[in-house]
């Protein structure tokens, strides 16, 4: 049977750290090594430790951060199978036997990914925050558009990690997610939605020492941080992963569900000129051809991002929008579409009573107003479930 080494980094998070180690513990399947890594704690944490007892191998050193602290737990790991826990977090009992039985049984797989559940102290417990319908699509299109799968509710082949190299120890959040991006350009993720561990919602400060910020400062540096790991995506991942998501009737069809895809993922990023670019392209493939369903769902997606569309509302984009409502049929088309993705979003603003938001929203709405739609019928597009074996790339971080 492979083995399981959990690794769990930790920087002064002793009063979570014994749930944390204690659910690795209680595992229905065999954990076969738990690695802890001190990244310079000055709280507790080394008294914890040393009342936990044998069976953990435990490593200290000066502070560098989670992906240093992660890349040097990684040298140690002796497992076929690698499992990350984050040390504020709980691991349900049959976590281990979940996700290594789907590795076990889906051997073409380099990611086994399920589910959690969010708890406060005190208060009740929540499904998980956000959540794609994984009915739809492929895993991988699920995690470029935004992250939902967590380190802890991951399981990973050691092979897999060597192959797509170390964590990146430049960035100050979403070391996790640019991580999840690579093993999944490289190898299937199978997924479940059973839950696999509980995710603490606490107010303490994030990141390590050198770059520290509190919890409420999270969105704003999430969001800038996920936007430069994007742009740093943008030419590395080929549009030929993005065409093998997808079957179309023709390359052209395909090469246009292709960009519109890759231009929801920038939306999303709120990297409007990339997104821009993208559309713009798309604009001019099969330009008298409306859009099929797939494309339509596609450019609603656009508009959905966690991170907003404050960027989307700015003079500069809404004019290059209008510049492609305004350049073909298939533009006027595309541009309909993002105009239907943000009626939720002015819903909201009207209901809150955001003056700000909801003249911004109605702006862009005006702004993408173009002729009609494309004359000739929509070309056939569909979702694969599965991405072809030949389309994966192993992207290692970049010096």
């Amino acid at each position: 049977m492979p083995l399981i080494s959990a690794i769990v980094p930790t920087y002064n998070r002793a009063r979570f750290l014994r749930q944390t180690i204690d659910g690795l513990r209680r595992q229905t399947r065999r954990v076969d090594e738990i690695i802890l890594w001190n990244d310079g704690s000055t709280d507790e944490t080394l008294d914890v430790v040393r009342d936990l007892g044998k069976g953990i191998r435990v490593f200290s050193a000066a502070n560098a951060g989670k992906s240093a602290a992660l890349n040097a737990a990684m040298a140690e790991a002796r497992g076929d199978y690698i499992w990350i826990c984050d040390d504020d977090d709980i691991a349900l009992p049959g976590a281990a036997a979940t996700l290594a039985g789907i590795l076990d049984a889906n051997p073409g797989a380099g990611v086994a990914g399920a589910s959690y559940r969010r708890f406060r102290e005190g208060q009740p417990e929540q499904g998980p925050g956000y959540w794609p319908d994984m009915g739809t699509g492929t895993p991988i299109r699920h995690v470029l558009e935004d992250i939902f799968l967590f380190q802890n509710a991951m399981m990973v082949r050691r092979e897999l990690y060597d192959r797509v190299g170390p964590f990146r120890e430049d960035l100050p959040r979403s070391i996790d997610y640019e991580m999840l991006v690579r093993l999944g350009l490289a190898a299937p993720i199978v997924m479940t939605e059973e839950a696999v561990f509980l995710q603490r919602k606490h107010d303490g400060d994030r990141g390590p020492a050198a770059a520290r910020h509190a919890a409420d400062q999270s969105e704003a540096v999430w969001k800038a941080t996920d936007r430069a790991i994007f742009a740093g995506f943008r030419d590395r991942i080929p549009l030929s992963f993005y065409e093998a998501m997808f079957q179309a009737d023709g390359p052209e069809a395909l090469r246009r569900v292709a960009l519109l895809q890759r231009a929801c993922v920038h939306a999303r990023k709120t990297d409007w000129p990339a997104a821009i670019a993208d559309f713009n392209a798309a604009a001019g493939l099969l330009p008298q051809a409306a859009l099929g369903a797939t494309e339509r769902r596609i450019c609603l997606r656009a508009m959905a991002g966690k991170h907003g569309i404050a960027e989307a509302m700015e003079p500069a984009t809404r004019h290059a929008l209008r510049g492609i409502a305004r350049r073909t049929p298939a533009g006027a088309a595309i541009a309909t579409a993002l105009r239907h993705g943000l009626r939720w979003r002015l819903r909201v603003a009207v209901t809150r009573r955001d003056l700000g938001d909801t003249v911004g929203i109605a702006r862009l709405a005006m702004a993408l107003r173009g002729g009609g739609g494309g004359t000739d019928a929509a070309p056939e597009t569909k979702e694969r479930r599965d991405i072809p074996a030949a389309a994966f790339v192993d992207l290692r971080p970049v010096d």
